[in-house]
């Protein structure tokens, strides 16, 4: 994923957050779904 926003043409720190951002939403989903069964 990093190494194609940096093909594009991102700057590298743009890059990374992106990338921390993609890490970020993903957890945050997964955590969603994990707590739905128990409530």
């Amino acid at each position: 994923f990093y190494k194609r926003l940096r093909a594009n043409g991102k700057k590298p720190m743009v890059a990374i957050a992106a990338v921390m951002r993609k890490i970020v939403v993903t957890l945050n989903a997964r955590l969603r779904d994990a707590m739905i069964p128990q409530s």
